[in-house]
Protein backbone atom coordinates (compact mmCIF):
# COMPACT_ATOMS: atom_id res chain seq x y z
CA UNK A 1 0.00 0.00 0.00
CA UNK A 2 1.03 3.59 -0.58
CA UNK A 3 1.65 5.54 2.61
CA UNK A 4 1.17 9.30 2.86
CA UNK A 5 4.37 11.37 2.66
CA UNK A 6 3.40 14.13 5.08
CA UNK A 7 6.86 15.69 4.73
CA UNK A 8 5.91 16.64 1.17
CA UNK A 9 2.26 17.52 1.74
CA UNK A 10 -0.11 20.45 2.01
CA UNK A 11 0.44 20.19 5.79
CA UNK A 12 4.13 20.94 5.19
CA UNK A 13 3.20 23.87 2.93
CA UNK A 14 0.97 25.31 5.67
CA UNK A 15 3.83 25.01 8.15
CA UNK A 16 6.18 26.82 5.74
CA UNK A 17 3.71 29.72 5.73
CA UNK A 18 3.59 29.73 9.53
CA UNK A 19 7.38 29.80 9.60
CA UNK A 20 7.46 32.71 7.13
CA UNK A 21 5.24 34.75 9.44
CA UNK A 22 7.41 34.05 12.47
CA UNK A 23 5.17 31.39 14.00
CA UNK A 24 6.70 28.15 15.27
CA UNK A 25 5.65 25.40 12.85
CA UNK A 26 3.86 22.33 14.16
CA UNK A 27 5.47 19.93 11.68
CA UNK A 28 7.97 19.68 8.83
CA UNK A 29 8.13 22.49 6.28
CA UNK A 30 8.88 22.48 2.53
CA UNK A 31 12.48 23.58 2.06
CA UNK A 32 11.88 24.93 -1.47
CA UNK A 33 9.13 27.20 -0.17
CA UNK A 34 11.14 28.23 2.91
CA UNK A 35 14.04 29.26 0.67
CA UNK A 36 11.80 31.05 -1.82
CA UNK A 37 10.01 33.09 0.84
CA UNK A 38 13.28 33.87 2.63
CA UNK A 39 14.95 35.16 -0.54
CA UNK A 40 12.01 37.28 -1.65
CA UNK A 41 10.09 39.24 0.97
CA UNK A 42 6.62 39.54 -0.52
CA UNK A 43 4.09 42.11 0.64
CA UNK A 44 1.25 39.65 0.03
CA UNK A 45 1.01 35.89 0.16
CA UNK A 46 -2.07 34.45 -1.56
CA UNK A 47 -3.18 30.81 -1.48
CA UNK A 48 -5.91 29.74 -3.90
CA UNK A 49 -7.22 26.25 -3.22
CA UNK A 50 -9.19 24.80 -6.14
CA UNK A 51 -11.25 21.94 -4.77
CA UNK A 52 -10.59 18.72 -6.67
CA UNK A 53 -7.90 20.03 -9.02
CA UNK A 54 -5.50 17.14 -8.49
CA UNK A 55 -2.33 16.80 -10.55
CA UNK A 56 -3.82 14.20 -12.90
CA UNK A 57 -7.01 16.24 -13.32
CA UNK A 58 -4.94 19.36 -14.06
CA UNK A 59 -2.97 17.51 -16.74
CA UNK A 60 -6.14 16.07 -18.27
CA UNK A 61 -7.75 19.49 -18.63
CA UNK A 62 -4.84 21.77 -19.57
CA UNK A 63 -2.02 21.72 -22.11
CA UNK A 64 1.60 21.65 -21.04
CA UNK A 65 2.15 25.34 -21.80
CA UNK A 66 -1.03 26.57 -20.14
CA UNK A 67 -0.35 29.00 -17.31
CA UNK A 68 -1.04 26.81 -14.28
CA UNK A 69 0.81 23.78 -15.62
CA UNK A 70 3.72 25.93 -16.73
CA UNK A 71 4.11 27.36 -13.24
CA UNK A 72 3.78 24.10 -11.32
CA UNK A 73 6.78 23.70 -9.04
CA UNK A 74 6.13 20.05 -8.22
CA UNK A 75 3.57 17.59 -6.95
CA UNK A 76 2.86 17.39 -3.26
CA UNK A 77 0.45 15.04 -1.51
CA UNK A 78 -2.88 15.54 0.15
CA UNK A 79 -3.65 14.00 3.53
CA UNK A 80 -5.53 10.81 4.23
CA UNK A 81 -8.26 10.56 3.39
CA UNK A 82 -7.79 12.86 0.37
CA UNK A 83 -11.10 14.64 0.80
CA UNK A 84 -12.17 18.22 1.39
CA UNK A 85 -13.15 17.88 5.05
CA UNK A 86 -9.80 16.44 6.11
CA UNK A 87 -7.52 18.22 3.62
CA UNK A 88 -8.78 21.80 3.85
CA UNK A 89 -8.84 21.56 7.64
CA UNK A 90 -5.27 20.23 7.59
CA UNK A 91 -4.12 23.14 5.46
CA UNK A 92 -5.99 25.70 7.56
CA UNK A 93 -4.50 24.34 10.78
CA UNK A 94 -1.09 23.05 9.70
CA UNK A 95 -1.96 19.80 11.47
CA UNK A 96 -2.70 16.18 10.59
CA UNK A 97 -6.25 14.79 10.50
CA UNK A 98 -5.36 12.74 13.59
CA UNK A 99 -4.79 16.05 15.41
CA UNK A 100 -7.69 18.22 14.27
CA UNK A 101 -10.18 15.27 14.13
CA UNK A 102 -12.05 16.33 10.98
CA UNK A 103 -11.47 12.94 9.36
CA UNK A 104 -13.95 12.97 6.48
CA UNK A 105 -17.48 13.78 5.43
CA UNK A 106 -19.06 11.55 8.12
CA UNK A 107 -17.70 11.00 11.63
CA UNK A 108 -19.04 8.71 14.33
CA UNK A 109 -19.49 10.26 17.77
CA UNK A 110 -19.61 7.67 20.54
CA UNK A 111 -20.92 10.09 23.17
CA UNK A 112 -24.27 10.49 21.35
CA UNK A 113 -24.10 7.32 19.19
CA UNK A 114 -24.51 9.30 15.97
CA UNK A 115 -22.75 9.44 12.62
CA UNK A 116 -22.71 13.12 11.63
CA UNK A 117 -21.95 14.80 8.30
CA UNK A 118 -19.50 17.36 9.64
CA UNK A 119 -19.76 20.22 7.15
CA UNK A 120 -23.57 19.98 7.15
CA UNK A 121 -23.88 19.47 10.93
CA UNK A 122 -26.61 16.90 10.26
CA UNK A 123 -27.07 13.23 11.12
CA UNK A 124 -25.77 11.26 8.14
CA UNK A 125 -28.16 11.18 5.16
CA UNK A 126 -30.92 12.99 7.08
CA UNK A 127 -31.97 16.58 7.78
CA UNK A 128 -31.86 15.98 11.51
CA UNK A 129 -29.61 18.08 13.72
CA UNK A 130 -27.27 16.08 15.97
CA UNK A 131 -28.02 15.75 19.68
CA UNK A 132 -24.89 17.77 20.45
CA UNK A 133 -23.47 20.46 18.17
CA UNK A 134 -20.08 19.54 16.72
CA UNK A 135 -18.30 22.65 17.98
CA UNK A 136 -19.56 22.04 21.53
CA UNK A 137 -17.03 19.23 21.64
CA UNK A 138 -13.59 20.60 22.58
CA UNK A 139 -11.75 18.12 20.37
CA UNK A 140 -13.52 19.43 17.23
CA UNK A 141 -12.40 23.04 17.72
CA UNK A 142 -9.26 24.35 16.06
CA UNK A 143 -7.19 27.48 15.49
CA UNK A 144 -6.53 28.47 11.86
CA UNK A 145 -3.51 29.94 10.12
CA UNK A 146 -5.63 33.06 9.71
CA UNK A 147 -6.00 33.38 13.49
CA UNK A 148 -2.33 32.68 14.17
CA UNK A 149 -1.06 35.15 11.56
CA UNK A 150 -3.42 37.86 12.85
CA UNK A 151 -1.99 37.36 16.34
CA UNK A 152 1.40 38.21 14.84
CA UNK A 153 0.04 41.61 13.76
CA UNK A 154 -0.33 40.71 10.07
CA UNK A 155 -3.64 41.14 8.28
CA UNK A 156 -5.04 37.77 7.24
CA UNK A 157 -8.21 36.87 5.35
CA UNK A 158 -10.22 33.75 4.56
CA UNK A 159 -12.37 34.09 1.42
CA UNK A 160 -14.96 31.37 0.90
CA UNK A 161 -18.65 30.76 0.22
CA UNK A 162 -18.93 29.23 3.69
CA UNK A 163 -17.77 32.02 6.00
CA UNK A 164 -19.78 34.88 7.46
CA UNK A 165 -17.03 37.47 7.07
CA UNK A 166 -15.51 38.14 3.61
CA UNK A 167 -17.96 35.77 1.92
CA UNK A 168 -17.03 35.13 -1.70
CA UNK A 169 -19.21 32.77 -3.72
CA UNK A 170 -16.99 32.08 -6.72
CA UNK A 171 -13.56 32.60 -8.24
CA UNK A 172 -14.48 36.00 -9.71
CA UNK A 173 -15.46 37.35 -6.30
CA UNK A 174 -12.36 35.88 -4.65
CA UNK A 175 -10.03 37.44 -7.23
CA UNK A 176 -11.82 40.78 -7.11
CA UNK A 177 -11.61 40.92 -3.30
CA UNK A 178 -7.99 39.76 -3.34
CA UNK A 179 -7.02 42.45 -5.84
CA UNK A 180 -8.50 45.16 -3.64
CA UNK A 181 -6.66 43.80 -0.61
CA UNK A 182 -3.35 43.45 -2.45
CA UNK A 183 -3.49 47.05 -3.68
CA UNK A 184 -3.37 48.18 -0.07
CA UNK A 185 0.29 48.53 0.95
CA UNK A 186 -0.08 46.69 4.26
CA UNK A 187 1.33 43.10 4.26
CA UNK A 188 -1.35 40.44 4.00
CA UNK A 189 -2.01 36.72 3.93
CA UNK A 190 -5.06 35.72 1.89
CA UNK A 191 -6.56 32.24 1.55
CA UNK A 192 -9.30 31.68 -1.03
CA UNK A 193 -11.32 28.48 -1.32
CA UNK A 194 -12.85 27.70 -4.76
CA UNK A 195 -15.57 25.00 -4.98
CA UNK A 196 -14.76 23.95 -8.54
CA UNK A 197 -13.83 21.79 -10.33
CA UNK A 198 -14.81 19.29 -7.58
CA UNK A 199 -18.50 20.26 -7.62
CA UNK A 200 -18.72 19.81 -11.40
CA UNK A 201 -16.64 16.62 -11.43
CA UNK A 202 -18.96 14.91 -8.97
CA UNK A 203 -21.93 15.68 -11.20
CA UNK A 204 -20.53 15.37 -14.73
CA UNK A 205 -17.36 13.27 -14.40
CA UNK A 206 -13.67 14.10 -14.65
CA UNK A 207 -13.50 13.96 -18.46
CA UNK A 208 -16.64 15.97 -19.22
CA UNK A 209 -16.55 18.99 -21.49
CA UNK A 210 -17.98 21.27 -18.81
CA UNK A 211 -15.20 20.31 -16.38
CA UNK A 212 -12.45 20.93 -18.93
CA UNK A 213 -13.94 24.30 -19.81
CA UNK A 214 -14.14 25.25 -16.14
CA UNK A 215 -10.48 24.33 -15.49
CA UNK A 216 -9.43 26.36 -18.56
CA UNK A 217 -11.54 29.20 -17.20
CA UNK A 218 -9.79 28.96 -13.81
CA UNK A 219 -6.42 28.91 -15.59
CA UNK A 220 -7.17 32.02 -17.65
CA UNK A 221 -8.64 34.03 -14.79
CA UNK A 222 -5.73 33.34 -12.45
CA UNK A 223 -3.26 34.21 -15.22
CA UNK A 224 -4.97 37.54 -15.90
CA UNK A 225 -5.25 38.25 -12.19
CA UNK A 226 -1.55 37.60 -11.57
CA UNK A 227 -0.64 40.22 -14.17
CA UNK A 228 -2.73 42.86 -12.42
CA UNK A 229 -0.93 42.88 -9.04
CA UNK A 230 2.65 43.25 -7.78
CA UNK A 231 4.66 42.41 -4.66
CA UNK A 232 2.65 39.22 -4.32
CA UNK A 233 3.30 35.50 -4.49
CA UNK A 234 0.42 33.19 -5.31
CA UNK A 235 0.27 29.50 -4.42
CA UNK A 236 -2.38 27.53 -6.30
CA UNK A 237 -3.08 24.14 -4.75
CA UNK A 238 -5.84 21.54 -4.45
CA UNK A 239 -7.15 19.48 -1.58
CA UNK A 240 -7.30 16.21 -3.56
CA UNK A 241 -7.85 14.75 -7.00
CA UNK A 242 -10.85 12.78 -8.26
CA UNK A 243 -11.24 9.46 -10.09
CA UNK A 244 -14.04 8.03 -12.18
CA UNK A 245 -16.04 5.64 -10.01
CA UNK A 246 -18.77 3.05 -9.80
CA UNK A 247 -20.51 1.99 -6.60
CA UNK A 248 -21.22 -1.08 -4.55
CA UNK A 249 -24.32 -0.70 -2.38
CA UNK A 250 -23.88 -2.92 0.67
CA UNK A 251 -27.59 -3.22 1.43
CA UNK A 252 -28.57 -4.22 -2.11
CA UNK A 253 -25.40 -5.82 -3.47
CA UNK A 254 -23.86 -7.59 -0.47
CA UNK A 255 -26.61 -8.04 2.15
CA UNK A 256 -24.50 -10.67 3.94
CA UNK A 257 -22.03 -7.93 4.92
CA UNK A 258 -24.69 -5.26 5.39
CA UNK A 259 -26.45 -7.41 7.99
CA UNK A 260 -23.21 -7.77 9.96
CA UNK A 261 -22.88 -4.01 10.57
CA UNK A 262 -23.87 -2.40 13.85
CA UNK A 263 -24.30 1.04 12.29
CA UNK A 264 -23.89 2.98 9.06
CA UNK A 265 -20.42 3.40 7.57
CA UNK A 266 -18.34 6.43 8.60
CA UNK A 267 -15.74 8.77 7.02
CA UNK A 268 -16.14 8.40 3.20
CA UNK A 269 -17.34 6.03 0.48
CA UNK A 270 -13.70 5.30 -0.45
CA UNK A 271 -12.44 5.14 3.14
CA UNK A 272 -15.16 3.42 5.18
CA UNK A 273 -15.12 2.92 8.91
CA UNK A 274 -16.90 -0.38 9.71
CA UNK A 275 -18.35 -1.41 13.07
CA UNK A 276 -19.55 -5.00 13.43
CA UNK A 277 -22.39 -6.23 15.60
CA UNK A 278 -21.14 -7.80 18.84
CA UNK A 279 -22.47 -11.19 17.74
CA UNK A 280 -20.37 -11.22 14.56
CA UNK A 281 -17.01 -12.96 14.52
CA UNK A 282 -14.27 -11.01 12.77
CA UNK A 283 -13.10 -14.11 10.92
CA UNK A 284 -16.58 -14.46 9.37
CA UNK A 285 -16.58 -10.83 8.24
CA UNK A 286 -13.07 -11.12 6.81
CA UNK A 287 -14.09 -14.21 4.86
CA UNK A 288 -16.93 -12.29 3.20
CA UNK A 289 -14.68 -9.29 2.59
CA UNK A 290 -12.17 -11.51 0.79
CA UNK A 291 -14.97 -13.03 -1.27
CA UNK A 292 -16.65 -9.80 -2.39
CA UNK A 293 -14.39 -6.79 -1.87
CA UNK A 294 -10.73 -7.78 -1.73
CA UNK A 295 -10.07 -7.04 -5.41
CA UNK A 296 -11.03 -3.36 -5.10
CA UNK A 297 -10.36 -2.54 -1.44
CA UNK A 298 -7.82 -3.04 1.32
CA UNK A 299 -9.02 -4.06 4.78
CA UNK A 300 -7.17 -2.49 7.70
CA UNK A 301 -7.56 -2.92 11.42
CA UNK A 302 -7.23 0.15 13.62
CA UNK A 303 -3.79 -1.08 14.68
CA UNK A 304 -2.71 -1.32 11.03
CA UNK A 305 -4.01 2.22 10.39
CA UNK A 306 -1.83 3.47 13.25
CA UNK A 307 1.20 1.54 12.03
CA UNK A 308 0.87 3.09 8.57
CA UNK A 309 0.31 6.55 10.12
CA UNK A 310 -2.40 7.14 7.55
CA UNK A 311 -4.14 9.97 9.40
CA UNK A 312 -0.83 11.39 10.65
CA UNK A 313 1.69 10.54 13.31
CA UNK A 314 -0.68 10.87 16.22
CA UNK A 315 -3.76 8.96 17.29
CA UNK A 316 -6.63 9.37 19.71
CA UNK A 317 -9.82 7.74 20.94
CA UNK A 318 -12.00 9.74 18.53
CA UNK A 319 -10.21 8.29 15.51
CA UNK A 320 -10.59 4.80 16.95
CA UNK A 321 -14.30 5.36 17.59
CA UNK A 322 -15.07 6.61 14.09
CA UNK A 323 -13.09 3.84 12.34
CA UNK A 324 -14.75 1.12 14.42
CA UNK A 325 -13.42 -2.39 13.82
CA UNK A 326 -11.99 -1.91 10.31
CA UNK A 327 -11.17 0.70 7.72
CA UNK A 328 -12.04 -0.33 4.16
CA UNK A 329 -9.89 1.67 1.73
CA UNK A 330 -10.43 1.90 -2.03
CA UNK A 331 -7.41 0.97 -4.13
CA UNK A 332 -9.17 1.04 -7.51
CA UNK A 333 -12.16 2.89 -8.96
CA UNK A 334 -14.96 1.33 -6.91
CA UNK A 335 -16.66 3.20 -4.04
CA UNK A 336 -18.70 1.69 -1.22
CA UNK A 337 -22.13 2.95 -0.17
CA UNK A 338 -24.00 1.80 2.92
CA UNK A 339 -27.51 1.84 1.39
CA UNK A 340 -29.86 3.69 -0.97
CA UNK A 341 -29.65 6.94 0.99
CA UNK A 342 -25.96 7.37 0.12
CA UNK A 343 -25.14 9.72 -2.79
CA UNK A 344 -23.88 8.46 -6.14
CA UNK A 345 -21.37 10.57 -8.08
CA UNK A 346 -19.72 10.11 -11.47
CA UNK A 347 -16.37 10.89 -9.86
CA UNK A 348 -15.22 10.70 -6.27
CA UNK A 349 -12.20 10.77 -3.96
CA UNK A 350 -10.87 9.74 -0.51
CA UNK A 351 -9.21 6.50 -1.63
CA UNK A 352 -5.55 5.62 -1.58
CA UNK A 353 -4.73 5.99 -5.27
CA UNK A 354 -2.07 8.28 -6.70
CA UNK A 355 -4.67 10.20 -8.72
CA UNK A 356 -6.52 11.14 -5.54
CA UNK A 357 -3.45 11.89 -3.44
CA UNK A 358 -1.21 13.88 -5.81
CA UNK A 359 -1.93 17.60 -5.91
CA UNK A 360 -0.04 20.38 -7.70
CA UNK A 361 1.99 23.06 -5.98
CA UNK A 362 1.80 25.98 -8.39
CA UNK A 363 3.91 29.04 -7.60
CA UNK A 364 3.31 32.40 -9.28
CA UNK A 365 5.61 35.35 -8.55
CA UNK A 366 3.61 38.39 -9.62
CA UNK A 367 6.78 40.47 -9.98
CA UNK A 368 7.89 38.35 -12.91
CA UNK A 369 6.78 38.74 -16.50
CA UNK A 370 5.13 35.56 -17.79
Amino acid sequence: MEVINYKNSLVALANSLLKYYGISPFHETLKEIDDLLKQNKYQNVVVLLCDGLGSKNLNDCLKKNDFLRKNKLKNITSVFPPTTTAATTSFLTGKYPSEHNWYGWDMYFKDTNETISLFLNRVKETREYPKLDIFKRDYMQYVTLIDLIKKNSIDAYLLSPFVKENTCYNLDEILEKTKVLCNDKKPKFIYGYIENPDKLMHKYGIYSKIVKEEVKNINNKIENFSKSIKNTIIFVIADHGLVKTKYINLKNDIPEIYNMLARTTAIESRACGIKLKESILKKDFEKLFNLYLKEDFDLLTYEEVLKLKLFGKNSNQYLKDTIGDYLIVAKKNISLNYDDTSPIFKASHAGLTKDELDIPLIVIDCNKNY
